[in-house]
């Protein structure tokens, strides 16, 4: 059964509203005190419900004013700001081709990758000269083995140490975690009917495919029951995976600051090098 969005929820409500005010005024008609305390109770609970649904899509509402809004009217947000909004939206560490398809699905326009990859470059060589100049930095996520820069992955500078860690388990719950977050963007966009919510469906299903239970081929994807199979499958996982990124941020919180924020750098076997080279 298709779920009804915020708005046909409310409109259902009303019509069951009117339809229990038709009741009390039949009961009051006919003196029918029973009847009236029927009509009254299902009154006050559908009220009740009604103002629930409103709240429900008035923060839906402000959480998707910057997707629902014409394009055309949207002023363009510099590379940086739409990193920094797909990585929040995504809140695990990422590819810079995951960053620009979901920047693609929410904005319409797809920067090209490479843009993104070059861009942490550049916020790594700003953020040295002056770390305090900017709120937020994009920084690469960091090996829980070796505690060196993973630069294909990108993080932002306001998670905690051990979000930003990739461990051996790392990849696939973050994939779950991404489902989970893709499913909730979509519920939302749903639910206050905005165009942007397709494309994220499209995003979405090469994440739930991958996890069992989670959709049915050729049907359209069910956002609950996404989540409802990711953190199923995740609840196997998460504990592992958080010890050992949390016994990295252990080993790096000793170190120097950039070395948190960048990783350690990456040491050659002098000796291996000679040997390669001969």
């Amino acid at each position: 059964m298709a779920r009804l969005t915020l708005i046909e929820q409310l409109a259902r409500n009303a019509n069951r509203q009117q339809e229990a005010y038709a009741e009390l005024t039949k009961a009051l008609g006919v003196r029918d005190a029973a009847g009236r305390e029927r009509a009254q109770a299902r009154i006050t609970e559908l009220s009740a419900e009604y103002q629930r649904l409103s709240d429900a899509l008035r923060f839906s509402e402000l959480e998707a004013r910057d997707i629902a809004t014409p394009r055309s009217s949207k002023p363009a947000k510099p590379l940086r700001e739409l990193a920094l909004d797909a990585l929040d939206d995504l809140g695990v560490p990422a590819a810079p081709a995951l960053v620009a398809d979901l920047t693609a699905a929410l904005t319409g326009n797809r920067p090209s990758p490479s843009r993104f990859a070059s861009l942490r470059r550049d916020e790594e060589n700003a953020a040295r000269r002056n770390l305090a100049a900017r709120p937020a930095w994009i920084l690469p996520a960091i090996s829980a083995v070796e505690l060196t820069a993973i630069p294909r992955l990108l993080t932002s500078s306001t998670w905690a140490l051990e979000r930003r860690i990739i461990g051996s388990r790392s990849m696939r719950t973050d994939n779950l975690r991404i489902a989970s977050n893709l499913a909730r963007r979509l519920a939302h966009l749903r639910d206050v009917g905005a165009a942007e919510a397709k494309a994220v469906e499209r995003l979405l299903f090469s994440f739930a495919r991958s996890i069992p239970g989670a959709s049915d081929t050729g049907q359209p994807i069910d956002p609950k029951r996404v989540t409802d199979a990711a953190q199923a499958e995740l609840k196997m996982l998460e504990d592992a995976d958080f010890a050992e990124r949390q016994s990295a941020a252990a080993r790096l919180s000793s170190s120097a600051a950039s070395f948190k924020l960048w990783g350690r750098p990456v040491m050659i076997d002098t000796k291996a090098a000679e040997r390669a080279i001969r």
